[in-house]
């Protein structure tokens, strides 16, 4: 009866321990087929684009420009120093006055000047005197030494008198000429028209000579100088047109090249262009920086996208585009930048090489770094660009 109890507990165990073993083996199967679970935190990137922030690809005629950038000089400018020691009585002009060629600007003390071209106008005087006493000798003596009543080296010695008496004359005239210029060196006048960009006297002041006083320019014809690397300057001419932008000047300013300079740089082994402006408005001024381009070349039916989507990193170059409604980064191959005859205010730059084509969408504008492979929606704003990952 114990060995039955036995046997039926043990057959029992082993039912059980099957069923265990079916039901863990089920869960675990069930388990590693179901589909994932999604994370609550994981969400879809997307990205909006407004139609202005994006462009097609296309086939351009491109000028190929080459960029000038430098500051500006005026063509006629002065610097007006001292031309005698002394002290500034007056100083009639300041810093941005308008000036004539001639007007005075300043006055230094003419009294010490004075006195000597005084002194020197004596001295012409009483050579003048000495001279006609000299004359008057001589005309006697050739005609006493005609009749014979005086030698012949008595006459030579009345004409070395005069001689020497019209050589004093000429000197004392020359002091006198030295010691008027004197005079009116006192008198500090503009050698230009134009404006005074800096005054360096005041009422008082004592000036050596050879101090600089004012600088004047002539606001109205001005030369943007600007270096050109010398691999480059073999497309720049005299005569070439350039558009240049200023900042705080809403219109570009026309010029074109008159000089070129005949030697590099030594540092920057660069060299040196100069565009005349003109400038009758008198809207720009000296020191002022400017952005501009001269045409060099072109491009005929290349294959073009706007220069602001193309991004560089070091050697690398790329654009953002539109793939199966994704947003992707290309690598592009780059060549010359320039603009389209239809719109010169837009700059574009050729494609030589890369995966992009003909009529695909790119993001115009850089926009800073976008998250690849986000999937692009378009949205109509009439706000800026908006393109934020969400």
């Amino acid at each position: 009866m114990q060995a039955i109890k036995k046997r039926t507990f043990v057959i029992v165990a082993a039912l059980i321990a099957i069923v265990l073993i079916v039901a863990i083996t089920h869960a675990i199967r069930s388990r590693s087929s179901a589909p994932p679970k999604q994370d609550a935190t994981q969400t879809i990137s997307i990205i909006e684009f407004t139609p202005d922030d994006l462009t097609v690809v296309a086939r351009r005629t491109l000028s190929e420009t080459l960029p000038l950038t430098g500051s500006l000089r005026a063509v006629a400018q002065a610097e007006v120093k001292s031309k005698v020691t002394g002290s500034a009585l007056r100083v009639e002009v300041r810093e941005g006055d308008t000036v004539k060629a001639g007007q005075e600007l300043a006055r230094i003390d003419a009294r010490d000047y004075a006195a000597r071209a005084g002194q020197a106008r004596g001295q012409v005087d009483a050579m003048a005197g000495q001279l006609d006493i000299a004359k008057q000798t001589l005309d006697n003596n050739r005609v006493l030494v005609q009749k014979g009543f005086i030698s012949k080296n008595a006459f030579d010695t009345a004409q070395s008198q005069y001689e020497i008496a019209r050589a004093n004359l000429d000197a004392a005239r020359a002091s006198l000429a030295s010691s008027n210029l004197s005079v009116d060196d006192t008198v500090i006048r503009s050698p230009i028209d134009g404006q005074v960009a800096s005054r360096s006297v005041e009422p008082g002041e004592k000036v050596a000579v050879d101090t600089k006083l004012f600088d004047v320019v002539d606001l109205r014809t001005l030369e943007l100088e600007a270096p050109v690397p010398v691999g480059e300057i073999g497309g720049v001419r005299v005569g070439q047109p350039v558009h240049i932008v200023f900042d705080g000047v809403s219109e570009p300013v026309d010029g074109a090249i008159t000089r070129i300079n005949p030697a590099a740089q030594a540092g920057s082994r660069s060299i040196t262009v100069y565009v005349r402006l003109a400038n009758p408005s008198l809207t720009l001024r000296v020191g002022m920086f400017g952005t501009g381009s001269i045409a060099i070349g072109g491009r005929d039916n290349v294959l073009a996208v706007p220069a602001t989507a193309v991004r560089t990193d070091g050697q690398h170059r790329s654009v953002y585009a539109i793939a199966n409604g994704k947003l992707v980064e290309q690598t592009v191959q780059t060549g010359a930048t320039g603009n389209t005859k239809n719109n010169d205010n837009d700059a574009w730059t050729e494609i030589t090489g890369g995966p992009l084509a003909e009529g695909q969408q790119i993001v115009k504008n850089n926009l800073g770094s976008l998250r690849i492979g986000s999937t692009v929606r378009m949205v109509q704003s009439a706000q800026p660009a908006n393109a934020a990952a969400r």
